[in-house]
């Protein structure tokens, strides 16, 4: 069969391609892309490479396009590979949600849900986890902390159950939003700060200050920059960058850094000897909320979810 990488391709998929399809297949072509590497991803599914790319092969001749584009070196999905892979995510999901529903019917609300959330996230989602777990005590957590734009590929690429962040990414056509509330966000510092329990501080202050960020957060970075350019003041450059909330608290606690959280968190943060700058005029906002692979029966466990953190946020 001669396969195909553009797009007349189309007409030569069968009527039948899709009865034709073996999921252990599209498992074996996930493991491609995410390997990045035939030869390791034979190795993570325990299969020898010829028989992987042989797999990889009868696909593209069951549907009768090309999938991935060789070279010696590398490989690059085509067009029609980067679709496939899109609907394989999606396969791989509603199976394994169907599997953790069937372990919820067997014993009891069991299985388990990834939650991928930002560095300081956890402050308002730790009460939620803690009612979920109470509803469904046997329900595995697991809890990735990273930026909103990994946690958000991460969501894509079927790692994550769900993500709650702040909802300012495109909207996609695989992604169910649910907006929970408005956060505005503030600067904090340690009790002790030169600008600490004075008022009405100005951006050309904050500038003079080193500024800590959280890892990778470019759109948290781009955010703290504009209130600096709408003061026609430089924006500050990241002094320190981490990925955990405790040791933005920590390193504030030195003296001279300065930092910008959500105002959810300003409780927990004057636990530890800190507290907000009183800024010159507004400094920004965020819309959080949970986002979610689009699917025709939203994960139980999910829903719940959603249910305890809008409770939540009603009751905060």
């Amino acid at each position: 069969m001669v396969l195909r990488a553009d797009r007349s391709a189309a007409s030569e998929v069968r009527a039948d391609a899709l009865s034709r399809i073996d999921s252990r297949q599209l498992r074996i072509l996930l493991a491609v892309v995410r390997e990045q590497s035939f030869t390791a991803a034979a190795e993570k599914l325990n299969m020898t490479q010829p028989a992987l790319s042989r797999s990889v092969q009868l696909l593209e001749e069951r549907l009768g396009i090309r999938l991935i584009e060789r070279t010696s070196k590398s490989f690059a999905l085509t067009q029609f590979g980067r679709i496939v892979v899109d609907r394989a995510h999606i396969v791989e999901r509603e199976f394994e949600q169907l599997l953790n529903e069937i372990r919820s019917l067997q014993d009891g609300e069991a299985g388990s849900v990834s939650i991928g959330v930002g560095p300081s996230a956890i402050g308002y989602l730790a009460p939620a986890i803690r009612l979920f777990q109470e509803e469904r005590p046997r329900m595995k957590v697991r809890i990735a902390v990273d930026s909103m734009e990994a946690n958000f590929q991460a969501l894509l690429d079927g790692e994550l159950d769900v993500i709650s962040t702040a909802l300012n990414f495109p909207d996609h056509n695989r992604l169910v939003t649910e907006e929970l509330a408005e956060l505005r966000n503030v600067v904090i510092a340690d009790r002790g700060h030169p600008l600490c329990g004075r008022t009405n501080v100005q951006a050309a202050e904050l500038a003079q200050f080193p500024w800590i960020f959280f890892s990778s957060d470019q759109m948290g970075y781009e955010r703290v920059a504009s209130y600096f350019a709408a003061n026609n003041v430089e924006p500050p450059q990241p002094a320190i960058e981490t990925n955990a909330l405790d040791t933005v608290f920590t390193l504030l606690n030195e003296g001279r850094y300065l930092a910008s959280v959500p105002s959810i968190v300003l409780e927990r943060a004057r636990m530890t000897g800190l507290d907000a700058i009183d800024v010159d005029g507004a400094f920004w906002s965020i819309i959080i909320g949970i986002a979610y692979l689009r699917s025709i029966h939203p994960p139980p466990a999910i829903t719940s979810l959603s249910l305890i953190l809008r409770r939540h946020f009603e009751t905060a």
